[in-house]
């Protein structure tokens, strides 16, 4: 699915209106998507069914890398931002050299 809504890399969250995990996810995920000028998106679970089956979203917070809407790299549960950001600049380099 084509997010329609970022044509470069960003990062996106999908997440639950009920999730304590999400909600504690979204300020440092938002955080570390800034640190790597990425923009950053939000979607709840419940309001997107569409793009959760399509990426196969088995759980929340759930956390993708992705390009013209399409994933890269996705990873689940909540991360600390310091985990986080080792994550995003480790897919990110390795989607840059085309691994």
């Amino acid at each position: 699915m084509s997010l329609g809504i970022c044509d470069g890399v960003c990062l996106v969250e999908i997440g639950g209106g009920s999730c304590a995990g999400c909600h504690a996810l979204m300020p440092e995920a938002r955080e570390a998507a800034n640190k790597y000028a990425l923009p950053f998106y939000y979607f709840d679970a419940e309001e997107a069914e569409e793009l959760v089956r399509e990426w196969g979203v088995g759980s929340v917070p759930a956390l993708f890398l992705a390009e013209g809407g399409v994933p890269f790299a996705s990873c689940r549960g909540y991360q600390p931002r310091e985990i986080l950001e080792y994550w995003l600049e480790y897919k990110l380099q390795e989607h840059k050299n085309g691994k």
